[in-house]
């Protein structure tokens, strides 16, 4: 029952590495109340917003104030709880509010 990666610690090792890599280039983004009042308030008021795929971006193209990842990570999250449908094209997001979403 010999091991091919070595001594029996070594695929330990080699796993805790990867997990702490990955922990690493996977970082929270917090975003503050105003921001994320103004982008669901102009979400409400057009019905309709567009998303160009650079988190990089320092500002959103329609918010000019809020950067892009802002915007982005916010109706990601209304998207997985079905506020919005989303749509990608040619490296941009549309997003549609829906009928759950007028009612939240």
């Amino acid at each position: 029952f010999g091991s091919r990666n070595g001594p029996s610690g070594a695929q330990p090792q080699r796993l805790r590495s990867a997990v702490q890599q990955a922990s690493q280039t996977a970082e929270m983004v917090l975003i503050p109340k105003k921001e994320r009042k103004q982008i669901l308030e102009h979400l409400f008021k057009e019905g309709v917003m567009c998303v160009k795929k650079d988190p990089r971006a320092c500002r959103h193209n329609e918010l000019e104030d809020i950067p892009n990842l802002h915007v982005m990570m916010v109706l990601r999250s209304l998207c997985s709880r079905a506020y919005v449908t989303e749509k990608f094209n040619w490296q941009w997001y549309y997003y549609f509010l829906t009928n759950e979403g007028i009612d939240y």
